[in-house]
């Protein structure tokens, strides 16, 4: 929102801005470029990250999805704190999520599925109060403080768990293809095509 207190006209008149809002927008498209050059500077400093990705859904920066090759228990903590603090930009994160290697981080059906099978709210989110936060950031409670989340979406190593824990089961590929050529004699509604990896 800006006021105007006068206005003055000229030929050809240049009005110089960016738009921002929901994405995609100018920073959203920024930010994907700006993805791959901080991949490189984050490995420096924490080389057992996989990918990075800023969803353009998070406008740019407020949302972080990492993939890791976990090593110890609370290693995904680490690397939360690590995106906090390493690069000055992630600041205004908002949201991290951690997910081991076997999960896409650029894709929302397996980050979704890791967080849904590999999660317990209270044991593996991490709230931070208090912290300096982007003050276009209107979810904030004050102007450039706010909190942020961290979801630990990996699978649990002794120390963080004390169950037995699963692995992931899935469909071999050649399985998952003949089933999709069989599909048509088999009398079901729809393709059959696979939505699952």
């Amino acid at each position: 929102m800006f006021t105007i207190t006068a206005m003055t006209m000229r030929r050809d008149p240049i009005y110089l801005s960016t738009f921002t809002g929901r994405p995609p927008d100018e920073p959203s498209v920024l930010g994907q470029a700006l993805n791959e050059v901080f991949i490189p500077l984050l490995r420096q400093q924490f080389p057992e990250i996989v990918d990075f990705w800023l969803p353009p859904e998070g406008c740019s920066y407020r949302i972080a999805i990492v993939s890791i090759r976990k090593a110890y228990a609370g290693h995904a903590k680490r690397v939360m704190m690590g995106v906090w603090s390493f690069l000055r930009q992630f600041v205004y994160t908002k949201f991290v999520i951690v997910v081991d290697d076997d999960i896409d981080a650029r894709k929302w059906t397996d980050v979704m599925w890791a967080v849904a099978t590999r999660m317990d709210p209270a044991r593996d989110i991490t709230v931070v109060e208090n912290t300096p936060i982007d003050y276009l950031d209107f979810a904030s409670p004050v102007a450039g403080l706010g909190g942020k989340i961290g979801l630990d979406a990996t699978n649990k190593w002794p120390g963080e768990t004390t169950r037995a824990w699963g692995r992931k089961l899935a469909m071999r590929d050649e399985h998952r293809r003949g089933r999709h050529r069989e599909w048509p004699s088999l009398g079901l509604p729809g393709s059959g095509k696979p939505i699952w990896r």
